[in-house]
């Protein structure tokens, strides 16, 4: 029996409701919500309904929220961020005052820490008649709203959260005028066959499987990226996702962010991203000095840290926070798949690591 932490999820086909569900997707809302297959699909939608106006993203954006936007011929701009995440408010006003055309705004809590108050949103909104305001809830979704303020479109990828193979969610408080989604169920059936290929991998240790699951994850996203469509959630995600405990998990991975957080609070070479563990707690995400070797050593022991944000240069050269993050940030895995004895046992052995490579030193 193999076990390791971190990565992506794991799963076991439900054979019944697989048969039951087989190629169907929803049409649906759901608490409002419109199903769609990912985070990047959600984005799809709204940049469709704008296409060739100019997009501005926070600095630290991966691809998922960059390359929807170049899909529908969207220019994209950068603002840059404050140490504590939150949005260079004084960047983010000159950039708008050189806009006269409609401009879409992007903006997110990274872990949790508040990216703009609601008097600096109503400021935007009151001055700025031309924005077009998009939340990106993804680190935070399962927790209660920051925020008064309500933005035209509010996204997130549902699939972070659990063990679904697909799945996005779309808050459109102006109404959507392109309703064509994709019911191509193809990316959503890769995804889930390298999931079980994992668990498989669990029970049998055979390197090959390894080898074939990590490479299809690595690649199933190229489905999306290159199809402007936005594709619908599967049935057989939204499924898995009613049935759910979402508290449960809430419960669990505010239980191990904490062990994480207390047994690295007295590590010097640690810095924390996420400020409190009643916010967030997608990963722990902490900043650290050479973070490649750790990384390399830690997945060497089976702990796979998240590296969320590989930036292009234009990105990097706009933003020092977004950088540096790029550089030093490692996500450890606090989710419920683990027990609170799984995060002792993984805190040990990152601070081993660090110790370690300070040591060499």
């Amino acid at each position: 029996m193999v076990k390791e932490y971190g990565y992506e999820y794991d799963a076991v086909l439900d054979a019944e409701l697989d048969e039951k569900t087989a190629g169907q997707c929803v049409s649906h809302l759901d608490h409002g919500a419109i199903l769609l297959r990912s985070g990047r699909d959600a984005l799809k939608a709204v940049a469709r309904e704008y296409g060739k106006y100019i997009a501005f993203l926070p600095a630290l954006a991966c691809d998922s929220m960059v390359v929807p936007f170049h899909l529908y011929d969207n220019r994209v701009a950068y603002y840059t961020l404050k140490n504590d995440y939150s949005t260079d408010f004084d960047d983010l006003l000159e950039m708008l005052s050189e806009e006269t055309g409609t401009v879409l705004l992007l903006y997110m809590n990274y872990f949790g820490n508040l990216s703009m108050t609601d008097a600096q949103l109503e400021f935007v909104k009151e001055h700025y008649p031309n924005v077009v305001f998009i939340e990106d809830r993804t680190h935070d979704l399962i927790y209660k709203r920051q925020n008064r303020f309500h933005p035209d479109y509010t996204v997130a990828s549902l699939r972070k959260w659990m063990n679904i193979p697909d799945g996005g969610l779309l808050w459109a408080d102006t109404p959507l005028t392109n309703t064509v989604f994709s019911d191509d169920t193809g990316f959503s059936e890769t995804r889930r066959k390298a999931q079980c290929m994992r668990a498989e991998f669990f029970k049998s240790g055979d390197e090959s499987v390894k080898t074939e699951y990590r490479r299809i994850f690595s690649t199933v996203t190229d489905q999306i990226d290159v199809c402007p469509l936005p594709g619908r959630m599967t049935e057989y995600a939204y499924r898995m996702a009613s049935a759910t405990d979402w508290d449960e998990i809430r419960d669990k991975r505010e239980r191990n962010a904490i062990i994480v957080t207390e047994q690295l609070s007295d590590c010097d070479k640690v810095k924390f991203i996420q400020k409190d563990t009643h916010k967030s707690n997608l990963y722990v995400p902490i900043l650290i000095d050479k973070r490649n070797l750790i990384q390399r050593n830690l997945a060497s022991k089976g702990i796979f840290t998240t590296l969320i944000w590989p930036l292009n240069d234009k990105q990097k050269e706009r933003c020092e926070i977004a950088d540096y993050t790029e550089r030093c940030m490692l996500g450890i895995p606090c989710d419920q798949r683990y027990s609170a004895e799984d995060m002792y046992f993984i805190v040990q052995e990152i601070i081993k690591t660090i110790n370690e490579q300070y040591t060499k030193a």
